[in-house]
């Protein structure tokens, strides 16, 4: 389980760095942009970090607005990349239920990957690395390989998250192009970024799991969460490669 991509409020710091935030009727967008000069100071890598947050009823209601605003954020972040040939990859243990946002939103997504008539379409191909405990092989050793053989053009990584911060659990979409450490606690497993395998990387998360004194709780409708918002997440991805 991963840590938080990011928390506004720990931006914050002496009011010196903006977060542009667009409020809407049952949710919102923040956007912030780290530099090289705040890298250090705020400890977070270079990069673009985007969430969209909402309650719970405007998940249900409001889900094709969401769903918009995430197509409007990847459209940003795919600006003068390359989508001909991307990479989903589906972080996550599929037999965990709370940790299994990243295969559950792959299992949605179309793929072209082995089509040769079609030479319009990107060709998508999905990998789901699954854990360590059941192959035996790391999540990076795994995505090593398949970036090795494949050459993506991009990498779009999906993953399940955890906060300490109770208000995003279940309650916000996060995104960003800097990366993610998958398997945190497994010292095996090395940061994916951009720089990894020299391909632009996007990584998606929901916090689906709140962390507290090294114990790891969440909610009894984590199931339908993880339902609604791994369409959202798939549907944008399909609306957006076709």
């Amino acid at each position: 389980m991963k840590k938080i991509f990011m928390d506004v409020s720990t931006l914050l710091i002496d009011n010196k760095f903006k977060i542009n935030k667009k409020v809407y009727n049952g949710y919102q967008t923040n956007h912030f942009c780290v530099d090289y000069k705040s890298e250090k100071l705020i400890k977070k890598i270079k990069g673009d970090y985007f969430t969209i947050n909402f309650d719970y009823v405007s998940l249900h209601k409001k889900k094709k607005f969401i769903k918009k605003e995430l197509i409007k954020i990847l459209k940003l972040l795919f600006k003068d990349l390359k989508t001909t040939k991307p990479l989903i990859i589906g972080l996550g243990n599929s037999s965990i239920l709370c940790d299994s946002l990243g295969v559950k939103t792959t299992n949605k997504i179309m793929v072209t990957n082995h089509f040769t008539d079609f030479l319009s379409l990107p060709k998508v191909a999905l990998f789901n690395p699954e854990v360590i405990e059941k192959t035996g092989i790391s999540s990076y050793n795994l995505i090593e390989m398949v970036v090795k053989k494949l050459k993506p053009s991009l990498i779009i990584i999906i993953d399940s998250l955890a906060t300490n911060n109770k208000e995003y659990l279940n309650n916000c979409i996060e995104i960003n192009n800097t990366g993610i450490i998958s398997s945190r606690a497994i010292k095996d497993n090395k940061k994916i970024d951009c720089n990894t395998f020299n391909i632009p990387l996007i990584a998606i998360g929901v916090p689906l799991v709140l962390e507290i004194d090294k114990m790891l709780y969440t909610t009894p409708n984590v199931a339908e969460i993880i339902k609604l918002t791994s369409e959202i997440i798939s549907e944008a991805l399909n609306d957006l490669f076709f």
